[in-house]
């Protein structure tokens, strides 16, 4: 399965949203810790690449302006978190994943709410496209 870094964090709030019964839940919870690991990881590289560009006084601290950082060559930096926000991360479909990816599946499909409406039925389509790679042969 695979899953761009920028889809981590609707993806785990969506399933955070569910109301699953004890095993379903139980697998989400292992689901749910696999991607916010990869969404720390996530902020901790956003965060170097916001110290990198981040313009700094004499004394090598952070200049603020009305409450912002303030950034040197932002359109770099704004290209290497885009290039960063599109990476992918694979995760495995293999023996020991499958019951857990089965679940988060059928969660994701068939055990949410029945109608989206604007942004909700964005994120929900592009969920559900991630969740639909999940595919084991019988």
């Amino acid at each position: 399965m695979k899953i761009k870094k920028y889809e981590l964090e609707p993806f785990i709030t969506y399933l955070h949203s569910l109301k699953l019964d004890r095993a379903d839940s139980r697998l989400r919870t292992r689901f749910k810790k696999i991607l916010l690991d990869k969404y720390q990881q996530f902020t901790e590289e956003l965060e170097e690449i916001n110290q990198n560009y981040a313009i700094k006084n004499e004394q090598g601290e952070v200049v603020v302006q009305d409450n912002k950082l303030t950034f040197e060559n932002n359109d770099e930096r704004l290209k290497e978190i885009h290039d960063l926000s599109i990476e992918v991360i694979i995760i495995e479909q293999n023996e020991e994943n499958k019951k857990m990816l089965l679940s988060v599946k059928e969660s994701v499909l068939y055990r949410g709410p029945e109608k989206f409406e604007e942004k909700d039925a964005d994120i929900y389509d592009c969920l559900a496209e991630i969740v639909e790679q999940i595919n084991y042969e019988n």
